[in-house]
């Protein structure tokens, strides 16, 4: 009776527990809270694995519109003087082999999911800790690992879509609602609305869960840190795609911090 509690807590993969964090997350929380081993393996994984494919299908589709000769130009190419043109062009073809396509997008968006994960459990933690949070680090990161999975759910959905349709998702989360413009703050408010979806909400959710759970705090303190942190991501998030964008109409790769 008392080695199962040791062997589950020195198990590093806990694929059993998805199903429960997605339709049962209280019950989830309430045992990371009695834990202190790290248990965030698992859920960067699963997020890891969806988005390497995610990325492949997206360079794939890119690949077979250049083999057709569709080229994705920027909104004023029409003004461009013909050398220009014909500079952008260039670049266009020199960036359409297999280290720009795949090995590079994955690469930054693994990046994205491990460098992200590290950043948002820290500033949470520094957050929950100035509204008087009691919880470690260690919990955070835990914490913050298995709150995204709805980040896990949104890119085996946006999988699907891409190897059904073979088409690129040219407007991501509520981007369709923003304001008309490719510079200034048109285009800042564009990259915000980028980041937010029914899966981020969800995520969210998951989080104010909990923390409310594993650090002590009451509900409104709980509410108001998550939503916090996730303002100050949001805000440094978009300002540095807003200066991707701007800084020669490059496409955004989606970093995953949430």
């Amino acid at each position: 009776m008392t080695d199962v509690p040791i062997v589950q807590q020195n198990k590093r993969l806990n694929f059993a527990w998805i199903p429960e964090m997605l339709f049962h997350p209280k019950r989830c929380f309430q045992r990371f809270a009695s834990l202190s081993n790290p248990l965030w393996l698992t859920p960067l994984l699963i997020l890891s694995f969806a988005v390497c494919i995610n990325v492949f299908l997206v360079g794939r589709i890119k690949s077979q519109a250049a083999l057709m000769g569709e080229i994705a130009y920027p909104p004023d190419f029409q003004y461009y003087t013909p050398e220009q043109q014909a500079q952008y062009t260039q670049a266009i073809q020199s960036t359409q082999g297999p280290v720009f396509t795949y090995v590079l997008p994955i690469f930054a968006a693994l990046s994205g999911v491990w460098i992200g994960w590290l950043f948002l459990g820290g500033l949470l933690h520094l957050v929950t800790t100035l509204f008087g949070g009691r919880g470690s680090i260690g919990l955070s990161m835990n914490i913050v690992a298995w709150a995204s999975l709805p980040l896990a759910v949104r890119e085996f959905v946006q999988i699907i879509y891409l190897f059904i349709t073979k088409k690129l998702i040219s407007n991501p989360g509520l981007s369709g609602f923003s304001l008309v413009g490719d510079s200034g703050l048109p285009l800042y408010f564009s990259q915000i609305l980028t980041l937010i979806d029914i899966y981020l909400v969800w995520q969210i959710i998951l989080l104010i869960l909990g923390v409310r759970i594993s650090t002590g705090l009451n509900s409104t303190k709980s509410f108001f840190s998550v939503l916090l942190t996730f303002l100050i991501i949001i805000l440094i998030q978009s300002g540095l795609s807003y200066l991707e964008s701007a800084l020669g109409n490059l496409n955004i790769a989606r970093p995953f911090f949430f």
